[in-house]
């Protein structure tokens, strides 16, 4: 049997030992988050600076010229560049029986719409990225939810056609696929969430996705600082 003394000096040294280790434990467990932290502060805090910042830039970016082309609107009449000369316009890529992105991507452009206001200095174009599918009927159907504007031209052609103006000319990705796991082989669309402002000569001045918070806020923002910039606000 152990002497009281050193039964309690076996007991304290078992408890720094314990304590002593715990703390290891926590340090550990404490930068860890220490670290998960500080990389969250590296990406995010960058990016808020950005947001903050980009109200008060009075400066677009120039990136590529996006080139002619010639379509047809979901009044199945002939579309084509020469329409949006001069203008401001929008452009987004959707695709009618899309249940996901579209319908958000669709309804954002409605809320720039609305916040824009009446001009017809600016305009809004859909590009189908399903065009065998998206006949003008159809487009004509898909928009009646979100408004009907003489200003927004939903566009559709044939599928060569479509193909090169989304990935050659506005640089974007489009593709169709089947999709092997699916006893019916359904075709899997792939397409861009981007949504895009481009100017009066048909240069692409900015983009983002538009599955954002900040989408319609930055986009207004945009056009009305272009609008400033051609010095038609």
């Amino acid at each position: 049997m152990l002497p009281a003394f050193d039964f309690f000096e076996r007991f304290i040294i078992a408890c720094r030992a314990f304590v002593l280790l715990s703390m290891k434990r926590i340090g550990i467990v404490l930068g860890v988050f220490g670290a998960v932290a500080l990389l969250l502060g590296l990406v995010l805090l960058p990016r808020k600076r950005a947001d903050e910042e980009w109200s008060s830039q009075n400066k677009i970016d120039t990136y590529w010229e996006v080139g002619d082309f010639e379509l047809v609107d979901q009044h199945g009449e002939p579309f084509s560049s020469d329409a949006l000369e001069g203008k401001i316009w929008l452009a987004n890529f959707v695709f009618t029986s899309c249940a996901v992105e579209c319908p958000i991507l669709t309804h954002q452009l409605s809320l720039v719409r609305r916040k824009l206001g009446q001009r017809d200095d600016i305009a809004f174009v859909s590009f189908s990225v399903d065009p065998q599918s998206d006949t003008p009927e159809r487009l004509a159907n898909y928009s009646k939810p979100y408004g009907e504007d003489p200003r927004w031209s939903l566009l559709t052609g044939e599928i060569v056609s479509m193909t090169e103006l989304i990935t050659r000319k506005f640089l974007l990705p489009m593709s169709h696929g089947t999709d092997g796991s699916s006893p019916t082989k359904q075709t899997v669309i792939e397409h861009s969430d981007k949504m895009l402002v481009i100017d009066g000569k048909g240069v692409v001045r900015y983009f983002c996705s538009g599955l954002n918070s900040r989408t319609v806020e930055s986009l207004t923002d945009v056009v009305q600082v272009l609008l400033q910039e051609s010095g038609i606000y």
